[in-house]
């Protein structure tokens, strides 16, 4: 959107549909497009916009009502095909000050053994890796919940991390689960949320459970690219998620370098705070080609955004230049 003309001297009419972004603001595509749009206004161009947006935010569709009137509509769920999925293990992560959290596995149903039981395991579920997402459809519900996967297919198992949320219907269903019960979901796509192709170095950013998809890109890191995570929690003692398995990768070298921020703790930090501090080394690594991939809450979003705009103002970047080629990437909840 932002490669907009000025003005369409032939044109009457102009149809935009738009997300929005974060808290309410433009796609990094269109960032400039408001201005444009009054010169197409100015030329007699009838501009009308549709809006794209999730109503777990507030402001789910505000930059597209920043641009028009709105349009009210209703939608009707459809129903989608799930599979029962077992729970076969789980590692939960307690602390006082907040919400649990766990690491569930899943299998397909109930299988039996054997070869045939392998085969029957995923033949209702398409191939997955890393990055994509699995839909678990809560109990007398028809809106999934998606969670970001941290296997592939060949692992066996869909692996996912969640938080209990306070009133969340879907996090409530899946922490009431035992050994062998099962909670209907499926699996999604997503392919654009994962590392690129080659050997160039990879970034991930992560906190909490949105470390889940990038324990599963080190965990399939077989090439052994380097690989650095930035991890961010609030007690070590408590919720730092993978931390046997992320000991156990550095030792193979499928991750190069793990830096943690615990937030709970004497000496608390957050992870734009070690991304200040290893500026120098960060700068290095993109230098020579590193895409950056985080997962994490909107606001830890947001400020990993702003603090790598701050590291990249040497090299002439920005956070909106890497994403235009593809070396950023977010998944932002």
């Amino acid at each position: 959107m932002n490669s907009l003309a000025p003005a369409y001297r032939r044109a009457k009419h102009m149809f935009i549909l738009t997300a929005t972004y974060r808290d309410g603001d433009a796609p990094a595509s269109a960032a400039g497009v408001l201005a444009r749009l009054d010169g197409a206004k100015a030329h007699g161009c009838a501009v009308a916009v549709l809006g794209f947006g999730d109503r777990q935010f507030p402001k789910f569709c505000q930059f597209a009502v920043a641009m028009g009137r709105p349009l009210t509509l209703t939608h009707v769920a459809k129903q989608p095909l799930t599979i029962a999925l077992k729970l076969v293990s789980r590692v939960d992560y307690v602390a006082e000050w907040q919400s649990p959290a766990a690491v569930l596995r899943f299998v397909a149903g109930d299988t039996g053994s054997g070869l045939h039981g392998i085969w029957q395991r995923w033949r209702g579920l398409p191939g997955f890796g890393p990055g994509d997402l699995a839909g678990i459809l809560p109990p007398g519900s028809t809106l999934p919940r998606f969670y970001s996967l941290a296997t592939g297919r060949s692992d066996g198992v869909l692996e996912f991390c969640v938080r209990k949320q306070p009133g969340g219907v879907c996090s409530s269903a899946l922490f009431a689960l035992q050994s062998s019960d099962t909670i209907q979901g499926f699996v999604k796509s997503n392919p654009e949320f994962r590392p690129m192709r080659g050997q160039k170095p990879v970034i991930l950013i992560g906190a909490g459970t949105g470390i889940g998809p990038l324990a599963g890109f080190i965990r399939h890191n077989r090439k052994r690219r380097p690989m650095h995570l930035y991890f961010g929690a609030r007690d070590p003692q408590s919720d730092f998620l993978y931390q046997p398995d992320l000991t156990g990768w550095t030792k193979d070298n499928r991750l190069t370098r793990l830096i943690t921020a615990f937030s709970r703790v004497t000496s608390r930090a957050y992870v734009q705070d070690r991304l200040r501090e290893d500026q120098e080394e960060l700068r290095q690594l993109i230098a020579i080609g590193a895409q950056i991939i985080v997962c994490a809450g909107r606001e830890m979003g947001q400020g990993v955004a702003l603090a790598l705009d701050e590291v990249l103002v040497p090299l002439g970047l920005t956070v909106a230049t890497l994403r235009a080629a593809g070396r950023y990437i977010e998944d932002v909840y």
